[in-house]
């Protein structure tokens, strides 16, 4: 069985296109996705749409379906605020049919693949604690990799000897039963195995928006299960037209109705790296200093800080 291992589209409906012709044309025989559909790029009912028109596919929720989640029942009246726009964008666009199709998903799932064990979460921590996040979330690794330009066996080398040497890891992953654990969340794509290969740790990136510093293409992960004791791991990139489509998303409903939030992700998307979480800690900071307490973000409080956390990037 071939697997095409897809996580974190974010509504990027051209990546993900992307990445499902090119596991087409590699042969695979079903996709697995997990989780994150929706929420900062335009197209979030599209996105499900494809997901649920593939005719073999596992998919699992991720935390950002908990936004939408939430907004179920809610007054949309009181949408006013600056900083939830997107979410609001988003639970506008989608479907009713396709909004339920998302929030039927599991939020972990095990699939026995020739006599070896599939575990399927949206986040490294069902499985191994925070011995991802701790060092290797994407403003983590925006410090890590400030001046410093990598390649994909670059950053596969700095996994391997950080998990090597971590000792909270080795603890933990040598408990784990084998099998094979698949997971995103970080938006950054890495693969982990253990000596004998019978326990392997899978991060495919994000398809939609990649925060690790790589700057080859869209990721997305194969994996080749023959049997036990033939398992291949594919870390594949994939050519994406990114100027072309950072056009589009300026002239999308999405750059109108939330603005700010879209001009954050133009950002990630052209420096694949983490710029959102500098950007709200800057706006928190800003309301403290003209105390305001209101959360979420007002429109004006959220534009300022935009506008000076802007200019700061270029002083």
């Amino acid at each position: 069985m071939r697997f095409a291992i897809v996580s974190d589209i974010h509504g990027n409906l051209p990546a993900l296109n992307t990445v499902i012709e090119d596991a087409e044309k590699n042969g695979i025989d079903s996709f697995i996705f997990v989780g994150d559909y929706c929420l900062s790029n335009p197209y979030p009912d599209e996105c499900i749409s494809r997901i649920r028109n593939l005719d073999k596919k596992y998919s699992i929720r991720g935390n950002e379906e908990k936004y939408l989640e939430n907004l179920i029942g809610k007054e949309q009246s009181a949408w006013t605020d600056g900083q939830m726009q997107i979410s609001y964008y988003c639970y506008q666009k989608i479907s009713s049919d396709n909004l339920n199709y998302l929030l039927s998903m599991p939020e972990m799932m095990q699939l026995d693949i020739s006599g070896i064990t599939l575990h399927l979460a949206h986040s490294s921590e069902k499985f191994i604690a925070d011995c991802e996040h701790r060092e290797w979330l994407p403003n983590k690794v925006a410090m890590r990799y400030k001046n410093r330009k990598i390649t994909q066996t670059d950053f596969q080398a700095d996994i391997n000897k950080y998990f090597n040497e971590d000792k909270q890891f080795r603890a933990i992953f040598d408990e784990l039963e084998n099998g094979i654990y698949i997971f995103g969340h970080s938006h950054i794509q890495w693969n982990y195995q253990s000596d004998d290969g019978k326990k392997i740790l899978i991060n495919p990136g994000s398809c939609g928006l990649p925060l690790d510093y790589i700057d080859t293409g869209v990721p997305y992960t194969i994996l080749d299960i023959s049997d036990k004791d033939n398992i291949i791991v594919d870390e594949r990139r994939v050519l994406f037209h990114l100027d072309k489509y950072i056009e589009i998303l300026r002239q999308s409903e999405q750059y109108a109705k939330a603005n700010i939030w879209s001009k954050v992700i133009i950002k990630e998307l052209k420096t694949k790296r983490e710029h959102l979480f500098f950007f709200l800690k800057f706006t928190e900071e800003y309301a403290a200093q003209i105390g305001d307490t209101k959360r979420p973000f007002s429109v004006s409080t959220w534009e300022k800080a935009y506008e000076l956390w802007n200019a700061s990037l270029h002083t």
